[in-house]
Formats: C-alpha cells, structure tokens, sequence
C-alpha cells in the first residue's frame, strides 16, 4: 500500500469519526435530552406546570454538556454506547411512568 493510499484510509477514517460525532451531538442528542425532559416532568413531586417547566429550563443545561462530550469522548464508538444505553434507560423509565398511569 503506498503512502498516499494509507493518508487517504486515514483521513476517510478521520472524517467518518468526526461525521459520527457531528451527529451525536445533535440528532442522538437530541433524543436523550428529550426523553429526559419527559422523564423528569413526569416524575418530580411538585405541581405539573412547575415540573414541566423545571425539566424544560434543565434541558437547556443537559443539551450543551451532551454536546461537549460528543467531542471529548475519545472513541465515537464508546459515545454512541452511552448515548444508547442512556437512551434505553430514559425511555424505559419514561415508558414505565406512562404504562402504569402516571400524571401528565
């Protein structure tokens, strides 16, 4: 293989990585800071109106700080794993307060 080759595979690599991240940090993202959101207004023991204002006004401070993780995490592979399994656990947790009839 020569040398131009391999700075070609390096920089595909390089781009797909950053193309991994650039996504997690918005669309995954996304999910988990919604699914958190809902998660949270459903559950906190205070008055509906203030819970879903509280969990919205926190999703402002969750947002930014997945964000800046996408892009300190070393490995895009271990970012979407936490991201996934977070997901799974704010979804399951959200689906549970749903499915036993818990407030809106």
């Amino acid at each position: 293989m020569s040398s131009a080759a391999a700075k070609h595979n390096g920089g595909r690599r390089q781009s797909l990585a950053l193309s991994a991240r650039i996504v997690a940090a918005t669309l995954g993202n996304y999910v988990v800071t919604s699914l958190a959101t809902g998660l949270l207004a459903r559950t906190w023991p205070i008055a509906p109106a203030q819970a879903t204002m509280a969990s919205t006004l926190l999703a402002f401070a969750i947002f930014p700080v997945i964000a800046l993780t996408a892009f300190a995490v070393r490995s895009p592979w271990k970012l979407w794993a936490g991201l996934i399994a977070a997901a799974v656990l704010l979804g399951g947790g959200l689906w549970l307060s749903l499915a036993s009839g818990g407030r809106l």
